[in-house]
């Protein structure tokens, strides 16, 4: 386990590999994206501000935070999801509810600047309203409570599959489990399937796969990230704000052809805030994971073999 500090961010909540030197990050208290120098361990300057790219649709200020939670890349396209919470009272906000890609461009070496993708997608939540495989979820009271009250609603995770959707990943709600002392145990995490996001970008409307269900010992997927064929890295979290119950982050390789899950049991992950995984190209076998180090102006970065 190599761990390195970045300085330069410290909320990271989704990251993507650009090449085997940078990688991009998102940030859930602000609507930026900013690129690191893995060999500096530092972010470039300038960021790149989506109320620039997205003139006029998004918007920075009060209640305008996208809440920026995963991250993807199909192709040349870098894919960016929100939270689709509510706030920690409760109450709406509109701008969390966004799904979005765009280009990237090195202008110069270690120069960077983004450009869109089609349009923002922001009626996810209501299309799986309107699709009678999610009907058991129950959106309409879990976009209506806090994102970490049982059964409340949370996007933590983004990865591409190979034929080029997207597997959006739930911290929460959890599907089935039992309520013990206020808090759910034994539920499984969400993952929703999205097998068009390039033509959703363009006007096509959203095609789904099954709904599907995994046993993370009751946790909530906090991201995910496409290892190779059909393989994933999941980083599992407890689905609430984990103030009584400390419960640690787990990792998981799950097999979405042949089902299989396995527990990686051999790496602990301590006291760490996992947020984001990527692998850099060609290093499959080595995992990056972002730790969200709150006001610290810093972030960790914990390499990782499996």
């Amino acid at each position: 386990m190599d761990i390195k500090t970045y300085k330069g961010r410290s909320n990271v909540s989704g990251a993507i590999a650009l090449n085997d030197r940078y990688f991009i990050v998102a940030d859930d208290e602000d609507n930026e994206l900013s690129v690191f120098d893995r060999q500096a361990e530092k972010a470039l300057k300038p960021a790149i501000a989506l109320s620039e790219v997205f003139d006029g649709e998004i918007k920075d200020g009060k209640h305008q935070e996208i809440d920026l939670e995963g991250g993807a890349r199909i192709g040349d396209v870098y894919f960016w999801i929100g939270s689709h919470s509510t706030n920690s009272e409760g109450d709406e906000r509109p701008a969390r509810r966004r799904l979005f890609g765009t280009h990237l461009t090195e202008i110069e070496p270690g120069k960077f600047s983004a450009q869109r993708y089609g349009s923002i997608y922001t009626q996810l939540i209501a299309d799986l309203k309107q699709d009678k495989r999610f009907a058991r979820y129950n959106w309409e009271q879990a976009e209506r409570m806090p994102p970490k009250s049982k059964g409340g609603l949370s996007i933590e995770g983004l990865a591409a599959t190979p034929e080029q959707g997207l597997l959006i990943g739930f911290r929460n709600p959890l599907a089935g489990g039992d309520t013990e002392n206020g808090y759910l145990k034994n539920g499984k995490a969400i993952l929703v399937h999205l097998l068009n996001p390039l033509a959703l970008l363009q006007g096509q409307a959203a095609q789904f796969a099954e709904p599907i269900e995994l046993n993370l010992d009751g946790l909530g997927i906090r991201d995910i990230a496409w290892r190779q064929d059909h393989e994933y890295l999941i980083v599992a979290g407890p689905y609430h704000a984990n103030e009584d119950r400390q419960e640690k982050h787990r990792l998981y390789l799950w097999d979405s052809d042949s089902g299989k899950l396995k527990r990686l049991e051999h790496i602990d992950l301590g006291e760490l805030n996992i947020e984001a995984a990527f692998f850099f190209p060609g290093q499959n076998d080595r995992v990056e994971l972002l730790s969200d180090d709150g006001e610290q102006k810093e972030f960790q970065c914990v390499s990782v073999e499996l």
